[in-house]
């Protein structure tokens, strides 16, 4: 009679032991890169919904009546201070006015890019300002045109969407 040891089995046990803990693995990186692309779509999906507030901040600068009035929360005549990320730190986002587009609220705030004090006498002195060379005739000598001084102003806008998902942005456009 031959004698058994048993080796074969212990080899086979820890093979699947080796075997279960790979499997283990394998799916919890299959849940992470899960988690991560899921968690990147949400931000992605924040940034467009970001386009909203950004033409209801442009529609707001063409509609402005009064470039030289604060409006609470919604306006400021002059460049507010900026925290690290370049956003205006003086603004509290729990009280500006949330516009609802599915399941993103969109907030925006807008800024003349103006300093010192109000009134400004100077905007070429105390605004970021731009002119825009117009077409003209390129023959030496003409007259080259430049559409009127426009202001600079900045739009921030602030969406906020599922599992936390927040998102900044900016656009500057001149008036």
């Amino acid at each position: 009679m031959i004698r058994q040891r048993g080796s074969s089995l212990l080899m086979v046990l820890v093979v699947m032991v080796v075997l279960m803990l790979g499997t283990m693995a394998a799916m919890r990186s299959t849940e992470s890169s899960a988690a991560i692309a899921g968690n990147a779509a949400f931000a992605a999906a924040t940034r467009q919904a970001a386009d909203v507030g950004t033409n209801a901040g442009v529609a707001y600068v063409i509609a402005l009546p009064a470039p030289e009035s604060a409006v609470a929360n919604t306006y400021f005549p002059l460049r507010q201070a900026e925290d690290a990320h370049g956003l205006p730190s003086t603004v509290n986002w729990t009280s500006v006015a949330e516009n609802t587009l599915g399941n993103y609220k969109i907030q925006y705030v807008v800024e003349r890019l103006c300093t010192g004090a109000l009134p400004v006498t100077d905007p070429l002195a105390q605004c970021i300002t731009e002119t825009q060379p117009a077409a003209g005739s390129n023959k030496l000598g003409a007259d080259v045109y430049e559409s009127p001084l426009t202001t600079v102003f900045r739009i921030t806008v602030r969406t906020r969407g599922p599992k936390n998902s927040e998102s900044f942005s900016q656009a500057l456009i001149s008036r």
